[in-house]
């Protein structure tokens, strides 16, 4: 809705809302209570004293093109900040005991991306050969991680972590689950090697994702004599896309530019830059979920009571949280 889309739903003047949103001015019981019908949330929404994440901050990335338009990444912003909070409230009351930590590590120090993302994995003990579910290992890491469809392809993934809390993913499912997986690598890229955004880092956190998802060491011999049938036997092993395991092949010099470039002509000519052969199965976050499950029968927390929790009325909790055939009996 718009200002004055939920003033005239509210009955109060688009005026009021602006101060209130500035600070201004504060509202009266009667009028929250009319704001919060006219949005479907409980009042005690307004009352939350968490801060909101926007995007551009330190702690914020993000991957977008320059074309989405504002009104849309407000959405998304207000979607992300609102999951962080909700997770935030639910894992609050839990002791939780993670295998892993996701590290602060400076390429300065290590001397590379690819040093970085092998660092990592050794610190996190992954086994060698391809990453089976790279969400398992963010979430065995204390990493929050959110599957949503955004009604737009424009932006892969989210990422956050502010101060005293823990590391927030969100992936936009209505891209292929092979995209996903390296763009949540990007994102873990961005965490572990960047405090501060600078110029060259949207490149470091690719580099990263190749490295973690594809080591040089075990996936070279296997990207000798790429095409496309190579790539797209490839891709259910490796779990990447068929364009990242061609991009591969040119950074580890095993095809040329011209090769690489070729390669991608192919895969626009049969129509698979947006959607390739061989699909690859989403992975599904188990963390949140198990949370709500502790919740309700460990705790005897009701569905009504873990609304209340996060600030939504109860039937938008069960959809949210508890889809038809999850739901803890």
């Amino acid at each position: 809705m718009t200002m004055g889309e939920l003033a005239s739903r509210a009955g109060v003047t688009a005026s009021l809302i602006s101060k209130v949103e500035l600070g201004q001015r504060d509202m009266s019981e009667e009028t929250a209570k009319s704001v919060a019908a006219s949005l479907d949330y409980p009042a005690d929404v307004f009352t939350w004293k968490e801060p909101v994440y926007g995007f551009g901050s330190s702690s914020f990335y993000h991957r977008k093109q320059q074309s989405l338009p504002q009104k849309k990444l407000r959405q998304i912003q207000a979607f992300v900040n609102f999951q962080r909070i909700r997770t935030k409230r639910l894992s609050a009351a839990l002791d939780l005991d993670f295998s892993f930590t996701i590290p602060s590590l400076s390429v300065d120090d290590y001397g590379s991306p690819e040093e970085i993302a092998r660092a990592v994995r050794a610190a996190w003990r992954v086994p060698i050969g391809p990453i089976q579910n790279l969400t398992e290992w963010i979430e065995a890491a204390g990493g929050f991680v959110v599957a949503q469809e955004f009604d737009t392809a424009k932006i892969n993934a989210i990422s956050v972590w502010p101060p005293g809390e823990h590391p927030f993913f969100v992936i936009n499912t209505l891209l292929p689950a092979c995209n996903l997986r390296f763009s949540l690598a990007h994102e873990l890229g961005h965490l572990v090697m960047h405090d501060v955004p600078e110029p060259g880092q949207e490149q470091e956190a690719d580099r990263f994702a190749a490295e973690f998802l594809m080591p040089a060491v075990e996936i070279k011999p296997q990207l000798r004599d790429m095409n496309l049938r190579l790539a797209a036997r490839l891709k259910p092993v490796w779990r990447t896309s068929m364009g990242a395991l061609i991009r591969r092949a040119r950074d580890l010099e095993l095809i040329t530019d011209r090769q690489h470039t070729s390669l991608r002509v192919q895969l626009s000519q049969n129509g698979w830059t947006k959607q390739e052969p061989v699909s690859i199965p989403h992975e599904a976050p188990n963390l949140i979920p198990e949370i709500v499950r502790v919740h309700h029968v460990e705790h005897g927390y009701s569905a009504s009571d873990l609304a209340d929790m996060v600030g939504l009325h109860t039937p938008e909790w069960l959809e949210t949280y508890e889809p038809r055939g999850l739901r803890a009996v």
